[in-house]
Formats: structure tokens, C-alpha cells, sequence
């Protein structure tokens, strides 16, 4: 091959793979991640989860035993058995809870993960869902959410600022009783729930993609 044939092709072949990471880095800047991070900034961390949900056509006891058996041999926690198809395990730091239910001729699974521990973030804790996965499900989606008190030097933190910092874009925003919350998107086009709640120990930062799916 012409030595300048091969000069233009290895350009050209960079020129490709510095788009694919470019495109890699904007999405990650864009994340829910990135912006679990920026809340983390200005928050004391309480707080995190990620859900997982997806269907599949194995029955519901051979998906249950299957989740069983995964979770007993990587998780060394308590196991509490809340009915048939329904079950948590519990140790200091994580809280999961596994629903199994049927519903044309498919089996549907939702497990939630909560974390207390402040090394954790959610993509965290969605690499150990990731395992849960069954390699045949359909549907499969994940939900995010991030808690935290805000910090005493952040007192001023508003909900407005919170958009506008993160760059959240298609914003409404309500007030509620003891606080604020909203709704938008990201600019990579995740849809955002976020909140500033007052108690009496202080003022929490919520965040949920693509809803907060916590009581608070």
C-alpha cells in the first residue's frame, strides 16, 4: 500500500475514534452522573438508590431462584422473606428489594438498591444491579436517585440555582409545602425530578432520574 494512502487513512481513522471519545466525554459531562456529582459538591451525602426493572419469559419461580441464588453468593447480608415473590436483604450499608409478579405470559422484576454508604455512587450501584440482569430481559430500564443535606455554607442554595448550575433545560418548577421541586431534562435529553426540601435539621438536595423514585 502507498505509504501516503496509509498516512490518510491512519488520519482519517483518528479523526473517527476522536469523535467516538469526544462524544463519550459529552455524554458523561451531560449525566446524571456529572450531576450527582456537582449536588455532592454542595451537599452532605445521606443517600442513594438505583432501581432496575425489566421482564422475561422464565417463569417466576425460576427467575426468583435465579436472583436468589446470585445475590446469596455475592451479598453477605440478613435475608427477610416478605411474601412469596416478594423479598429484602439488609446488611449496615445497602437495602435491596426484589418483587417478582406476572402479567401476560411474562414475568416482571423490580429491584431496588438504597445505599448509606458516601464511597458508593450510583453508577456504583447500577454495575451491581448490572449483574442482577437476566441475560434474557426485555424492557430493561433503571432509575437513579441522589440525597443530600445541604451543606451550612450553602444555605442560600436554591432551586433555581440548582437549574441553572446543572444546565437543566425544559424546567417546571412548583412550589410545595416545605420546599421546592421540578422537573426537566438534561442535555442529553434524560428527563430530571429535583427538589429542595426544608425539615428541621436542615434543608435536603434531591435528585432523580428519570424520577425520584424515594419518599422524601
Amino acid at each position: 500500500m502507498n505509504i501516503k494512502v496509509s498516512i490518510l487513512i491512519f488520519i482519517l481513522l483518528s479523526f473517527f475514534n476522536m469523535g467516538a471519545v469526544s462524544t463519550e466525554v459529552t455524554n458523561a459531562k451531560n449525566s446524571f452522573s456529572s450531576l450527582e456529582t456537582n449536588i455532592r459538591n454542595v451537599s452532605e451525602f445521606q443517600e442513594n438508590g438505583a432501581k432496575l426493572q425489566y421482564k422475561t419469559r422464565d417463569n417466576i419461580e425460576k427467575e426468583s431462584d435465579r436472583i436468589k441464588e446470585y445475590l446469596a453468593n455475592n451479598i453477605n447480608a440478613s435475608y427477610r422473606e416478605v411474601n412469596k415473590n416478594q423479598f429484602e436483604i439488609r446488611d449496615n450499608n445497602f437495602y435491596t428489594n426484589i418483587k417478582l409478579w406476572c402479567e401476560d405470559k411474562y414475568t416482571y422484576v423490580e429491584i431496588t438498591l438504597i445505599n448509606k454508604d458516601d464511597k458508593y455512587t450510583t453508577v456504583d450501584l447500577k454495575r451491581i444491579l448490572k449483574k442482577a440482569e437476566n441475560q434474557k430481559s426485555k424492557n430493561t430500564k433503571y432509575f437513579f436517585y441522589y440525597e443530600g443535606k445541604e451543606k451550612e455554607q450553602n444555605n442560600d442554595y436554591s432551586i433555581d440555582k440548582l437549574a441553572n448550575e446543572n444546565n437543566i433545560q425544559k424546567t417546571k418548577l412548583l412550589r410545595i409545602t416545605n420546599g421546592n421541586t421540578g422537573t426537566g431534562y438534561l442535555s442529553n435529553g434524560d428527563k430530571i425530578n429535583f427538589a429542595i426540601i426544608s425539615y428541621n435539621t436542615g434543608s435536603n438536595i434531591i435528585i432523580g432520574s428519570p424520577i425520584i423514585f424515594a419518599t422524601y
